[in-house]
């Protein structure tokens, strides 16, 4: 159970077929981006290091960066241990935690890591707690130390036509209908990271960005996976009876209508932004 405010669940189920999904959705956003750590954040990386990865969910991360790095020590940490796989699945080197980017860090973990990495935490901050998770966060390094921080543009997506017959419209109402509602959320973060870590006093901080679905072959699953998400997002809210959730049955039938877009040639596209810094020796 959780022990601090979950925003990700007022959202989204913690179950085993979200972590499923999560899990796919790390690989295809990784394969887009092109790389697990960037060139000059990998360099932070010795056979010893000791690496913290936030907002773990699944721990993907550190189960990829174990295969190539045994000897290293890998925590993760989340505001739930809900998506944590069992422990006996996990690499001997990776542990995990519960963390709350949002309040103040232990002071027994200030400088403990070579590497902080975090990726897509968006769905649990709202606007005016970005500063404070940075800087919690980037106690965290060592002096020397390299931040790596992933997010997408969400706010942005858009769900285009892949051939000359492709159909779009129900993709695109129900990612309207999504976006709208988590605006609140994704209208930060990706175009915050610079200028925060730079507040939190990190240096040589760089930023780059690639389109989602850059790899043609991962357009097709990374649109059905995104698709998952949104209709379990509106399947919650009209079990619950959110205000302004839509009927199950109209729900059931736009999903059958939006898949029918992707087999048709509908696929989604959005920025990925990756940003990375350095605290100073």
């Amino acid at each position: 159970m959780p022990i601090f405010r979950d925003t990700y669940a007022e959202n989204m189920q913690r179950d085993s077929t979200e972590a499923q999904r999560l899990d796919e959705q790390f690989d295809l956003l990784t394969e887009n981006i092109g790389y697990l750590l960037h060139p000059s954040v990998r360099d932070k990386m010795h056979p010893h290091a000791r690496v913290a990865d936030i907002a773990t969910g699944t721990a993907a991360f550190l189960r990829n960066l174990a295969h190539d790095w045994p000897d290293t020590i890998l925590h993760g940490y989340d505001i739930s241990t809900s998506l944590y796989p069992p422990a006996r699945t996990l690499p001997r080197n990776v542990t995990l935690h519960l963390l709350d980017a949002r309040k103040d860090v232990l002071v027994n973990l200030y400088g403990q890591y070579d590497i902080v990495h975090v990726r897509l935490i968006a769905a649990g901050l709202t606007a005016s707690e970005w500063g404070r998770a940075i800087r919690n966060l980037s106690r965290l390094l060592k002096p020397g130390g390299a931040m790596q921080w992933e997010e997408c543009d969400f706010a942005n997506v858009r769900h285009l036509p892949g051939r000359p017959y492709s159909t779009t419209g129900a993709a695109s109402t129900m990612g309207l209908m999504y976006m709208t509602a988590m605006k609140p959320r994704f209208d930060y973060g990706w175009n915050q990271l610079v200028t925060e870590m730079r507040s939190a006093g990190l240096a040589d901080v760089h930023t780059e960005a690639v389109s989602a679905g850059r790899v043609y072959d991962t357009r097709t699953r990374l649109t059905a996976n995104g698709m998952k998400a949104m209709f379990a997002w509106a399947r919650l809210h009209s079990i619950r009876g959110t205000q302004g959730a839509l009927p199950m049955q109209h729900v059931e039938d736009l999903e059958h209508r939006a898949y029918a877009d992707i087999q048709s040639g509908c696929y989604v596209t959005y920025d990925i932004h990756i940003a990375w810094g350095f605290r100073p020796e």
